[in-house]
C-alpha cells in the first residue's frame, strides 16, 4: 500500500509521532513537492523518510501489520504438516521489513551534464565510448598503489571515521576536506571561497541543483575552477578543478568528490585513512586526520541543536 495511504489510515494512531519542522531554507525547497507528514514542501509524503522510519517503528512494535507483506511464510505450517519438528512449528515468522526510500547521495554535478548542453554532450560520448574501449594490458610496476599494516600505524581503531584530509587549494592550506567518493561533484562552501579572497567575477553560472541526502534541493551560487595540489613535492600533483561554491551550513570546507579523485586517479581506505596516487616520481598519499574527524561531529552535533 502507498506510504501516503497508510498515512490517511493512521493519522490518528496515538504512537504515531509528528515531526519537526524541515530545517533546510524553506526558498530551496521544491514548492511543487509536499509532504502531508512534515505539512510543508520539499518533498512528496511518498518520499518521506520520517515517515517510513515511523510506519516500520510501528511495525517492530506489532502494530500495522494488515500493511505488512511477510512473503511466503505458509512454509512454517507446511513442515508441521509434513512431520515436521516443534522447532520448525514454533519458530517465529522473519520479522517484517519496509523499504525507507533510495539513500541519496550528493548528485547532478557537472560531470553528469550540468546546466550546460556542451557538457551533457561530452559526458554522452564518454558514456558511449565506454563499450569501445580496448582491453588494457596488465603491467606491474614498482609503483603500484597497495594498503599495509604501516598504513594504519597512528590510526586508533576501530573506528567508522570519515576520511577528512588537507590540501592546498589556490595556494591556502585547506583543512576540513572530505573526501566522498559517493559524490558527483566537487564542492567549497562560500566562506571558504571567500576567506580565499577569490574574485566574484570568476564564477560561472550554474542553473542545475544539487540533490543533497535528505532528498532537499540546494542551488550553487556557481561554478568556479580552482588550483588544487595534493601532498609535497616531489610527491604531488597539481590540478585545476571545477568547483561548485555552495551556500549552506557545513562542517567541512571543502567536498572532494569523483570528478577529482579519478583526475588524481587515486587508491583510497576509509580504514586505514589515506589516499594514495600516482606522481612523475613515485606514490603521493594523504592521511587522514582523526583529531579534525571528532572537530566536525562535535560541529555537526552543535549545528543540529542550534536547529532545533
Amino acid at each position: 500500500m502507498p506510504v501516503d495511504q497508510i498515512l490517511t489510515e493512521i493519522r490518528d494512531e496515538s504512537s504515531l509521532k509528528w515531526p519537526r519542522p524541515l530545517h533546510s531554507s524553506s526558498n530551496l525547497r521544491d514548492k511543487r513537492k509536499y509532504c502531508r507528514f512534515h505539512k510543508d514542501h520539499g518533498h512528496y509524503t511518498e518520499d518521506c523518510r520520517d515517515l517510513k522510519e515511523q510506519i516500520e517503528e510501528l511495525i517492530r512494535n506489532g502494530k500495522l501489520q494488515q500493511y505488512v507483506k511477510i512473503g511466503d511464510s505458509s512454509r512454517y505450517s507446511q513442515k508441521g504438516q509434513h512431520g515436521g519438528s516443534r522447532k520448525d512449528e514454533d519458530r517465529p515468522p522473519p520479522r517484517p521489513h519496509i523499504a525507507l526510500g533510495e539513500i541519496k547521495t550528493i548528485a547532478r554535478g557537472p560531470t553528469t551534464g550540468g546546466s550546460f548542453k556542451s557538457l551533457r554532450k561530452s559526458h554522452q560520448r564518454q558514456v558511449n565510448s565506454v563499450h569501445s574501449l580496448p582491453p588494457l594490458k596488465q603491467r606491474r610496476t614498482n609503483r603500484d598503489m597497495y594498503f599495509s599494516k604501516e598504513d594504519a600505524r597512528g590510526i586508533k581503531q576501530p573506528h567508522d571515521d570519515p576520511l577528512i584530509i588537507m590540501t592546498m587549494i589556490e595556494g591556502f592550506n585547506t583543512r576540513r576536506v572530505l573526501v566522498d567518493s559517493g559524490s558527483s561533484a566537487d564542492i567549497i562552501y562560500l566562506p571558504v571561497f571567500q576567506q580565499l579572497k577569490l574574485d566574484p567575477k570568476r564564477l560561472c553560472p550554474f542553473e542545475s541543483p544539487l540533490v543533497s541526502f535528505s532528498g532537499d534541493k540546494v542551488y550553487p551560487r556557481g561554478m568556479v575552477m580552482l588550483t588544487v595540489t595534493a601532498d609535497s613535492y616531489p610527491l604531488q600533483v597539481t590540478n585545476q578543478h571545477n568547483f561548485l561554491v555552495v551556500d549552506s551550513p557545513s562542517s567541512y570546507n571543502v567536498i572532494i568528490g569523483r570528478p577529482t579523485l579519478n583526475c588524481w586517479k587515486v587508491a583510497t581506505s576509509t580504514y586505514y585513512l589515506k589516499v594514495k596516487f600516482p606522481t612523475e616520481q613515485g606514490v603521493g598519499e594523504i592521511k587522514g586526520d582523526q583529531v579534525l574527524v571528532r572537530e566536525c561531529y562535535q560541529a555537526v552535533l552543535a549545528l543540529r541543536e542550534n536547529n532545533t
